[in-house]
């Protein structure tokens, strides 16, 4: 990360710097999605007052409108026309890669034809074809069959299993409007991190994060042609079935169960225990221990009560 300060970052964006909290000009150590960003750290909100997270936000330096109005508890404002499109551009100034070298354990198997740039763990197996990025790590007793891609700032836990063809760490689909009007893709270099135990199916892909990493907890199970969209938080011992997948910036907590070709849209939450039946969509949050079907996806009996109603009424 590049060492700069806040007054000279806001120089740098061409915004208009308010001091709020912060009583002197402080050094930017990093940027950080706005529940998470601390007192040296640079955010953003693109809302037009103080609502919701930004009432419990401690953000160093917080990126928002030129019209914006309300006293956040943040360090400095930083007004600017399109917070989302200087948050971009914070991002690729401050960003730099600064990975370990390559570091293969004695005890780890690397078949002939991968490629290994990163570090690999005690006892990890790279399969022929797979490609270990530098920046990538690879825990102990973790598997990578045939063909699998590990992209940089990806951290793999101990004994997971990756199947062939999965893919981890690429580019989310993401985009934003810059301040010209022109769609451009947002910078996801925040990469994975992946706990213990947990087994991809093959073509699975799990893409990095924007701010913060992409999470994926232990002993979770995905099946092949899984999604995991971008920023997304999965909790543990997660399942989920074959083409299901996760829409970006969702939040999956523990013990929950997606059925074959569900999915669920974007900044969601799936309450603990949920379970989401076969082809659900998924268009708005489900609570702890509920079990949905259909779409847009409803409680289960309500869905089967409807479908008895429509074969009744083609009869």
């Amino acid at each position: 990360m590049k060492k700069i300060d806040a007054e000279s970052l806001a120089k740098f964006l061409a915004g208009e710097l308010q001091w709020k909290t912060a009583t002197e000009n402080f050094e930017i150590t990093g940027f950080a999605p706005l529940k998470e960003a601390n007192q040296n750290q640079i955010s953003f909100f693109t809302g037009k007052t103080v609502t919701g997270e930004l009432r419990s936000a401690s953000a160093g330096l917080l990126l928002v409108a030129s019209d914006f109005v309300g006293e956040p508890e943040v360090g400095a404002l930083l007004r600017v026309k399109n917070p989302y499109a200087a948050m971009v551009r914070a991002v690729k100034f401050l960003y730099e890669e600064n990975f370990s070298e390559t570091k293969i354990a004695a005890s780890a198997k690397i078949h002939p034809s991968a490629v290994v740039e990163g570090i690999v763990g005690e006892k990890a197996e790279i399969g022929p074809g797979s490609v270990v990025m530098r920046g990538a790590e690879i825990g102990a007793g973790t598997i990578l069959q045939a063909n699998v891609t590990i992209y940089p700032n990806v951290k793999i836990g101990e004994n997971c299993i990756f199947q062939a063809g999965a893919v981890v760490g690429s580019r989310g689909f993401g985009f934003y409007v810059d301040e010209d009007g022109e769609r451009k893709m947002v910078p996801h270099v925040s990469g994975v991190r992946i706990g213990n135990r947990s087994e991809f199916g093959a073509n699975s892909v799990v893409a990095a994060g924007f701010l913060a990493p992409t999470k994926i907890g232990d002993d979770c199970h995905f099946d092949s042609f899984v999604q995991i969209g971008h920023n997304c938080e999965v909790g543990n011992r997660v399942y989920m079935a074959s083409q299901s997948g996760l829409g970006g910036t969702t939040v999956v907590e523990d013990d929950c169960e997606f059925a074959g070709g569900a999915q669920i849209a974007g900044h969601l939450t799936i309450g603990r225990g949920a379970v989401i039946a076969a082809k659900a969509g998924v268009t708005k949050s489900i609570p702890a221990g509920a079990v949905y079907a259909g779409f847009p996806a409803e409680p289960i009996e309500k869905w089967r009560k409807g479908i008895v109603c429509v074969r009744k009424l083609s009869r």
